[in-house]
């Protein structure tokens, strides 16, 4: 024996954990008689599904159970719905089931389990998604079968309850072939005719006698309806589809018309409350008014208002004294202040002008320094331009013996540029000498 020793729970549990993960052991349909049926007073039932083979003990918790709509005994035959487990306590193979249907049923039940599951999984059953029923319905539509004990229920209660509302009828089949499709259009055409609530309802029957109201394309119907609808589809045990996707389920078409309508005796004993307290306020008010009214004609302004308006003037002419002698106070002291605003400005002006004067001819006398300063600089410059002009000055040239010649206006610097009897003009210090060219002589 090489291998790890198991304890008892580690082996027990590893099987329970084993077979409650697998999806093939899980929502398994299972038919077989029942027997060794206890009920216990959590609410819980307790027994075992055989066959003539075999045989696995079941639990159904309250949860799941209160959904059975016939009281089982041993000996039924069931279709049940679980999941199967282990129960640790004694390593014992069980079932737990959520859900029986006698077994001449079983097919729809497994059709009926399965579009309840998928319709639940989109939300159609949502809370959130119920509308609110109307609280003063006046025009009512009743969706049901042609002079049916449900149609005469509903018709008697609501004329019970609320004669005032209108009823518009639109008989169906509510069982049997074609009666799904006349009941989605009946619900369709009531919903576009301005309904308040729309009553939907049946009398009892066997699933099969239901099953119309266990249509799909039905369900989205309602669900997709702008009209609130009170569904009331057999007895209190029986639940359609209808029933899950409508605002409200009531459990008989009597409750639906309940549900769905004020019971107009109360209404009137409210009204008629209503009446009393709005009179008995009414009656408080004009008490209090007149009492107003009395202690207004009594008032001492109404029996003498001549002395009413001699106060009125006499307060009136004492707070105009008042008035002008403020205004009067008010007038001298802002004479005080102007004179003394005055007085305080010229003198700060006068002081202003005097440091402005100081100011100025301080840069007067700046500005004359600084342009003495700077004429000097200009003359100086000047004067040392003037000599050096005149020391490059032809002139000054002249004046040490040198002459300038020049030929038709312009100065000869090449006696190349002459030839014999040439006209001439030469330039000395003082004055000019006009001669003509005898010869010349080119030198490099």
């Amino acid at each position: 024996m090489s291998r790890e020793v198991l304890q008892v729970s580690v082996l027990v549990n590893y099987l329970k954990n084993r077979l409650e993960a697998d999806p093939y052991t899980q929502k398994v349909m299972v038919e077989g008689e029942l027997s060794n049926f206890s009920s216990y007073r959590s609410g819980h039932w307790y027994f075992t599904l055989k066959d003539s083979e075999a045989q696995i003990r079941c639990a159904m918790f309250a949860s799941s159970n209160r959904r059975v709509t016939f009281t089982p005994k041993d000996g039924d035959k069931v279709i049940v719905q679980g999941d199967i487990s282990v129960f640790t306590g004694r390593g014992e193979l069980q079932l737990i089931v959520t859900a029986m249907r006698p077994s001449g049923i079983g097919d729809l039940f497994l059709q009926y389990e399965k579009l309840k599951k998928k319709l639940s999984d989109e939300g159609l059953f949502d809370e959130a998604h119920k509308k609110p029923l109307p609280a003063w319905p006046m025009r009512i539509g009743l969706v049901t079968g042609r002079n049916t004990a449900a149609r005469a229920d509903v018709i008697t209660t609501v004329g019970r309850r609320w004669p005032v509302a209108e009823i518009f009828e639109y008989p169906v089949l509510v069982q049997g072939t074609g009666s799904a499709e006349q009941i989605r259009k009946a619900m369709r055409t009531m919903d576009r005719m301005n309904m308040d609530v729309i009553l939907l309802v049946r009398g009892g029957g066997s699933i099969e006698d239901l099953w119309s109201f266990n249509d799909e394309q039905l369900a989205r119907i309602i669900y997709g309806m702008h009209t609130p609808v009170v569904t009331g589809v057999g007895h209190e045990v029986d639940y359609t589809i209808a029933d899950f996707v409508s605002d409200l389920r009531a459990p008989t078409p009597t409750g639906a018309a309940e549900r769905a309508t004020p019971n107009i005796e109360e209404v009137r004993t409210r009204i008629s409350t209503y009446k009393e307290n709005i009179l008995d306020l009414t009656e408080d008010k004009r008490l209090e008014e007149a009492s107003r009214l009395e202690q207004m004609r009594t008032a001492r302004v109404f029996l003498n208002p001549e002395r009413l308006i001699s106060e009125k003037s006499f307060r009136v002419n004492a707070v105009f004294t008042e008035l002008q002698k403020a205004i009067e106070k008010e007038r001298s002291s802002s004479l005080v202040r102007i004179s003394r605003a005055q007085n305080a400005l010229t003198g700060l002006i006068q002081a202003e002008i005097a440091v402005n004067r100081v100011r100025l001819d301080n840069d007067a006398s700046l500005l004359k320094k600084g342009a003495e300063r700077k004429y000097g600089l200009e003359r100086d410059k000047l004067s040392a331009q003037i000599n050096l002009l005149d020391a490059y000055s032809p002139l000054k040239v002249l004046s040490r013996g040198y002459a300038v010649a020049e030929h038709d206006g312009h100065a000869v610097t090449d006696a190349g540029e002459l030839k014999p009897g040439d006209s001439l003009l030469i330039r000395v210090h003082h004055g000019k000498i006009h001669a003509e060219t005898i010869s010349t002589d080119r030198e490099e």
